[in-house]
């Protein structure tokens, strides 16, 4: 899939592999400061740096949509925090209710949503939210490791991110890069809450 440029976004690349549903890993900068979001396997210290150069940012923070191996890769997880031992890293299983980071004087907003797996969080950045391996406009997933009742919950606090921070979603991105939703409707995407 070709995405479009998003502000403040840089796509490191699709990892390990782009043509077997690799993992998207991007830099989300404003300010000089940047976030890197998804840790898969192939990711290095190397990479990020060159896209931190490209920047001219520094690593502020790091994280990543779940912990599944394929979005949060432990070796990867642990050189990069040698690499970059300023940053602050935040592992989703610690993450809970509504986190609001900033890079520069732009909010970064972590939105724990278990559905897909008991870790999931969304990040939103500049209207642009990437939803991991949530599937949006379904309250099934391809497993069964969150129960449904946890499932409901956790769409209906996503449906209601815009109203509880005032702040607008107008974009819609899987990390494994195969769907991509653009001029959203946010709430529309969980009308079947309803």
């Amino acid at each position: 899939m070709h995405l479009p440029p998003f502000d403040g976004w840089l796509l490191l690349g699709s990892f390990p592999d782009p043509d077997d549903g690799g993992v998207g890993s991007w830099l989300l900068h404003h300010g000089g400061e940047a976030l890197l979001l998804e840790i898969p396997p192939g990711v290095t210290p190397e990479i990020v740096q060159a896209g931190l150069d490209r920047l001219g940012a520094t690593l502020r923070y790091a994280t990543a949509s779940h912990s599944h191996e394929d979005h949060f890769d432990e070796p990867t997880w642990k050189s990069l925090i040698d690499a970059f031992p300023a940053a602050g890293f935040l592992h989703p299983k610690g993450l809970a209710g509504d986190v609001r980071l900033w890079l520069g004087d732009e909010p970064v907003w972590l939105v724990a949503a278990p559905k897909h797996s008991r870790t999931d969080v969304v990040t939103v950045f500049r209207g642009v939210a990437m939803t991991g391996d949530i599937e949006l406009r379904m309250l099934e997933s391809v497993n069964t490791e969150v129960p449904k009742r946890t499932r409901r919950a956790s769409m209906a606090r996503l449906r209601d991110f815009p109203g509880r921070t005032g702040y607008r979603v107008h974009t819609a991105v899987s990390a494994h890069l195969n769907s991509l939703k653009t001029n959203v409707d946010w709430a529309d995407l969980f009308s079947y809450l309803e």
